[in-house]
């Protein structure tokens, strides 16, 4: 998942600017004791400090100012000059990355790549890929631009289903364009139906960076470790107009649907592989459209299902290519093939031509549309086992993953990888490789806290086992590192 936030609209219509028209205005108001609670974590003992920022928020609403007439007119432009962006865009990143980042510099001369080859759109094929291994050896001093200074640098890491953790630093403007991009999105996959004061409701691992632009655009926050009946009473108390969230996530909540369902005009699943039979089966069970957004940590938004059923390319947040796993050239439509993105945001770290992992097909005959971004025919590979807790009730894989990055956020834990088993109701084996820079003391003091999450998560207490391994064992094919182990 990444950053959603609302597009400004009028009763007349979508507006381009703020309803409050305050460049300086706070996104955390000062006299906070009389709002109403929009953060909602599984306990206060294992809640932790983080808080949305209120820092950026001048320059937050002057960017939306700013940026998003533009932002929105994008999907519609000519294809031509869409692809003439793209293209330009590309450009400047393999230059940057060439000039400032040591392992793009290294693997260009290696393959006697350099930036001058890319002449026309065709010649970003001669860029050569990248893989996370490669990325996950080069960090930080490699592949980090070093014009930032670190602590100016948002974190945020990735594992997906590989297992295999990758630390990930994203610039501020890049979270700021990031931000509007979200606006944009809610907006489409609306159809145009959200306006500034509605609310945004997302059940995930962390708020996001800001809670609202400029104190429009207001969205809650609801802990995915949280019980399904006890997210719907607080779905119930929040009324949000959209729910983000993984498809796992809504699945379990649909015994609970009459609880929040009257507030909703949409639900948007993210993260998690879905049937489109599934969410036209949530969509009738809530009454309002359920639309998929395909994204990923390395690339934030890559595709987002429209009310018209199609993947569309965000073609201003990442470049997609799909190629023949064997020849890793482009793959004939029609046909599965590997997702190489680049995203076409983030400075800090950058990620050009970036082998992603996931399976997808891109459309033969793409369905006649008014948005020129390219299409998705199908998202092919994104699959997760559930754990399953004493009475039965399946426990998303996407909540016991968010369990696993708290554990590794809240107790300053470096994993190079891991994988979270589970091999009895009451008992879940951590497999590690620890980072160079975390002790096995570290992992074992952690533990407890690790008890409590899951706990959290499965509503009842749970033993687990920590082993740190010199790496894992070569395995086929890709690792799976949330699953159970027993019927």
């Amino acid at each position: 998942m990444t950053s959603t936030l609302a597009i400004s609209t009028s009763d007349d219509g979508l507006a381009l600017v703020p309803e409050h028209d305050q460049a300086a205005a706070s996104l955390v108001p000062a006299d906070t004791a009389a709002l109403p609670q929009r953060q909602f974590w599984e306990t206060e003992h294992t809640r932790p400090d983080f808080q949305p920022s209120n820092d950026a928020a001048p320059e937050l609403v002057a960017a939306t100012e700013n940026y998003l007439g533009e932002c929105m007119r994008h999907p519609y432009l000519p294809v031509s000059e869409i692809r003439a962006r793209q293209f330009a865009r590309i450009k400047e990143l393999v230059e940057l990355a060439y000039r400032d980042i040591p392992v793009y510099r290294a693997k260009y001369d290696a393959a006697g790549f350099k930036p001058e080859h890319l002449r026309d759109y065709d010649d970003i094929q001669k860029i050569p890929v990248i893989t996370k291994p490669e990325l996950v050896a080069a960090f930080p001093d490699q592949c980090v631009n070093k014009k930032y200074k670190p602590e100016n640098l948002f974190p945020t890491r990735s594992s997906g289903s590989s297992g295999q953790t990758l630390l990930i630093r994203v610039d501020y403007d890049a979270v700021i364009t990031d931000t509007i991009q979200g606006v944009r999105q809610f907006a489409m996959q609306s159809g145009g139906n959200y306006r500034a004061a509605d609310l945004l409701a997302h059940v995930y691992t962390v708020p996001w960076w800001f809670d609202s632009i400029g104190g429009d655009y207001p969205t809650a926050f609801i802990s995915n470790l949280i019980p399904p009946a006890r997210v719907a009473q607080h779905l119930r108390y929040l009324g949000p107009k959209i729910l983000s969230l993984y498809p796992s996530s809504l699945d379990a909540l649909m015994p609970h649907v009459d609880e929040f369902r009257s507030s909703l005009n949409l639900a948007v699943t993210h993260s998690e592989y879905s049937s489109r039979a599934a969410r036209q089966e949530w969509s009738r069970q809530l009454g309002v459209p359920v639309l998929d957004e395909y994204s990923s940590e390395e690339a934030t938004r890559i595709a987002l299902e429209m009310p018209d059923g199609q993947y569309h390319v965000c073609e201003d947040t990442v470049h997609l290519d799909v190629l023949d796993p064997v020849t890793m050239e482009p793959q004939a439509p029609g046909q599965s093939g590997i997702a190489v993105i680049t995203n076409l945001l983030n400075e800090a770290m950058p990620f050009i031509r970036y082998v992603q992992g996931d399976y997808i097909t891109q459309p033969a005959n793409p369905a006649p549309s008014d948005i020129n971004w390219s299409q998705i025919a199908s998202i092919d590979g994104r699959l997760n086992d559930a754990f399953v807790n004493r009475d039965g009730r399946k426990v998303p894989a996407g909540s016991i993953l968010d369990a696993t990055y708290r554990w590794m956020f809240d107790c300053n834990l470096h994993l190079a990888q891991f994988e979270i088993v589970q091999r009895g109701v009451d008992l879940v084996e951590a497999r590690v490789v620890l980072g160079q820079d975390t002790p096995l003391c570290r992992l074992h003091g952690s533990v407890a806290h690790l008890e409590d999450l899951l706990a959290a998560c499965l509503e009842h207490p749970v033993r687990v086992q920590a082993n740190a391994l010199l790496a894992f064992p070569p395995k086929v094919g890709k690792r799976r590192p949330i699953r159970r182990e027993f019927d």
